[in-house]
């Protein structure tokens, strides 16, 4: 198991996270249709991702990683701590990958209610 499968198992829920709070935000922006469509395909892969990395990490390399709080973690009862910024940073990178690098993909545009 790499390091990087770790970090992205770890910041793949904070990553989500933000961008369900960015998809609540756009809703209430006039011209948020247009971001929506992206945002939400964009979750709904990486909750994808997220359960089968879960699955990969657990059946395949029997690693079970719980966050415990503020940036603690523990791997089968080893104690992993991060700082903010490498949460940050992990979380950045992914969220970069999904919007613009090798995770990027097309989206399907849906229907919409334009807003006056």
């Amino acid at each position: 198991m790499s390091q990087e499968m770790l970090s992205k198992y770890i910041a793949m829920p904070m990553a989500i996270k933000v961008f369900k709070q960015d998809l609540e935000n756009f809703k209430k922006v006039k011209l948020g249709n247009l971001y929506q469509d992206m945002l939400e395909s964009i979750i709904e892969r990486m909750q994808e991702d997220f359960y089968k990395l879960k699955d990969e990490l657990h059946s395949r390399y029997r690693i079970d990683v719980k966050r415990l709080k503020n940036g603690k973690y523990t791997m089968n009862n080893e104690l992993l701590e991060y700082s903010t910024e490498e949460l940050k940073a992990f979380t950045s990178q992914l969220m970069s990958d999904y919007l613009y690098g090798d995770k990027a993909r097309g989206f399907e545009r849906k229907d919409r209610i334009w807003k006056d």
